[in-house]
């Protein structure tokens, strides 16, 4: 699940180059064992089925080539499952994987200068890298990782341009980059490639080999911040389907809504997340979040639509759960204008 490689932002969960010879024989890149291997990894990562992605990505097969795949996934899963629960167990794991893989792809770099599949390995270690030094408030570091993933990716893609893999990296830390240097676009040194990069996205999603999906969801977060709320809301609905057991795009297909302004269809949305997560709180920050967003979308429904109503029965489930002191602290404001305090 490759929809964490961003630039620093937790929302983006990044020159199209010109004139390069693609090789039609690299197409079918990963043998078909790996191919159906980590297609089987991906679906119990996005249906949030983390002990069975755990054993999945432990049984890979042994391979020179391939064989950092292992540390890939298990880093993907680890951020994955970090994010969903809300915690940092877990972070010495991923920082492992992620050394593991960063290593195997220097060793392969040092074999062979020009293998497209190292750089692939090196940007992603990068970018995963950065995005949590990110999430965690290290945004000096998560800079200077963003620009080194990019630097990776920007080597691995004018080596072969026909391994859309790896534009699905190049193509999210483009569009983020642009994003987050706005203001200095005119220069020289930092082209608006917003246009590029999701030309680079559309490649992926349409002609990678295991990477559609993270390409799909790392288009949905940039239709949002587009104010392409539609097409957002239509990939949610395709991945909902083929990953129902997850709330990955449940929250996505939340975002959207909200941000369009259709606060019934949000409202919706967050009751499901609500219903799921009641049926086992976990640490209970999750349960908070969705409780905030419906409270706003109740607010701004009013009272002529059971908005109170709803949020009444919300408030006495909350009541009834153990929520640490932790949490309380860290959603300490949301946790007072859910309870109506």
């Amino acid at each position: 699940m490759m929809a964490g490689v961003i630039f620093v932002s937790r929302i983006v969960l990044a020159t199209v180059i010109i004139g390069l010879m693609a090789d039609p024989a690299a197409a079918d890149r990963f043998p078909d064992s790996f191919e159906n291997h980590l297609n089987l990894i991906n679906e119990q990562i996005y249906n949030e089925q983390f002990d069975a992605a755990e054993e999945l990505i432990d049984s890979l097969p042994e391979h020179p080539l391939f064989g950092p795949l292992r540390f890939l996934f298990r880093a993907a899963l680890l951020q994955t499952k970090m994010k969903t629960l809300e915690t940092d167990l877990g972070e010495e794991d991923f920082f492992e994987a992620l050394d593991s893989l960063e290593n195997r792809a220097r060793s392969l770099l040092a074999n062979d200068s020009d293998s497209v599949l190292a750089y692939y390995y090196l940007g992603h270690s990068l970018a995963f890298r950065a995005l949590y030094k990110g999430l965690t408030g290290h945004t000096w570091a998560a800079v200077k990782g963003g620009l080194a993933a990019g630097k990776a990716y920007s080597r691995g893609y004018a080596i072969d341009s026909s391994f859309h893999d790896i534009a699905l990296g190049l193509g999210s830390y483009r569009y983020w980059k642009s994003v987050k240097t706005r203001l200095v676009n005119w220069t020289p040194l930092f082209k608006n490639e917003k246009k590029n990069g999701i030309e680079l996205l559309l490649k992926a999603v349409d002609s990678s080999e295991i990477s559609r999906d993270a390409a799909r969801t790392s288009l949905i977060m940039i239709y949002i911040n587009e104010k392409r709320f539609a097409e957002a809301i239509r990939i949610c609905e395709d991945m909902k389907s083929k990953y129902p057991k997850g709330l990955t795009f449940l929250w996505a297909e939340g975002e959207a809504f909200f941000k369009l302004g259709d606060f019934h269809s949000a409202a919706r949305v967050y009751e499901n997340i609500l219903e799921r997560l009641f049926v086992d709180p976990g640490n209970c920050f999750n349960i908070i979040e969705a409780a905030w967003f419906l409270n706003c979308c109740c607010k701004k429904i009013g009272k002529d639509n059971n908005g109170l109503e709803r949020m009444a029965g919300v408030r006495k489930r909350i009541e009834s759960l153990s929520i640490s002191p932790e949490i309380k602290k860290r959603q300490k404001k949301r946790l007072k204008e859910v309870m109506g305090r």
